[in-house]
């Protein structure tokens, strides 16, 4: 948390002085998300909304930018079977959730289309959901665990092209790898009743599909 603070202070600072090419950008986005390795064991693809702000600076003939990202997303279910020795206990895991990451773009390419390339870090926060369906003698129970407040770090890396569509605002398309820290970690198919509710932490993987239009302010 520090060293993400710390960076965003040192980033911010950069966008301070002078006048010059100073330019905010802001751009809605709709988002796929596509869990990958042991994340995609815990949810299916999801997909959501998002914005992102972008403030140029005067380095590098400015094209060096701060961009900060919000994102909200909703994964799919996925159900996996575990077995507390006697019968087969269907497990239904949702997660859902927020991030807020900030970094630095580079931006270049000619008068109506751009390609950029940037790093983000920030925080990241999923609720999940675990529902057990447990068939029992006097008919069909079910239990419900949810994690409500899971917090971690996480980066990602981002390459994007902006378009000039004639008509003011820009259409902008990226794709960004994520890495993501301490998220609840897949349910195992020997798994028993009580170490369901247990799950561990796993480093998670994900690939991001944004597209938006981006609105240039202060031309």
């Amino acid at each position: 948390m520090k060293n993400v603070l710390v960076l965003f202070a040192v980033l911010l600072l950069l966008t301070l002085p002078g006048k010059s090419g100073a330019q905010w950008a802001v751009a809605p986005e709709i988002v796929i998300s596509i869990p990958q390795s042991n994340f995609a064991n815990v949810g299916e693809a999801g997909g959501g909304f998002g914005i992102k702000a972008i403030r140029s600076t005067k380095l590098l003939d400015h094209k060096l930018e701060l961009r900060g990202d919000f994102v909200f997303l909703t994964f799919g279910k996925k159900t996996t079977f575990v077995t507390d020795g006697i019968q087969l206990i269907p497990i239904e895991a949702r997660n859902e959730g927020f991030r807020l990451t900030v970094g630095p773009q580079y931006r270049f390419g000619g008068r109506s289309l751009k390609f950029y390339l940037g790093a983000n870090g920030g925080l990241y926060y999923f609720r999940t959901n675990i529902t057990a369906q447990v068939f029992g003698a006097g008919g069909t129970s079910f239990f419900q665990d949810s994690d409500n407040n899971n917090w971690s770090l996480g980066w990602n890396g981002v390459v994007g092209l902006q378009y000039d569509i004639g008509l003011g605002p820009w259409l902008d398309l990226s794709f960004e790898y994520q890495t993501m820290y301490n998220l609840p970690e897949s349910i195992a198919d020997d798994a028993s009743e009580e170490q369901i509710a247990n799950i561990k932490d796993i480093t998670a993987n994900e690939y991001t599909i944004k597209f938006g239009v981006i609105f240039f302010l202060g031309r």
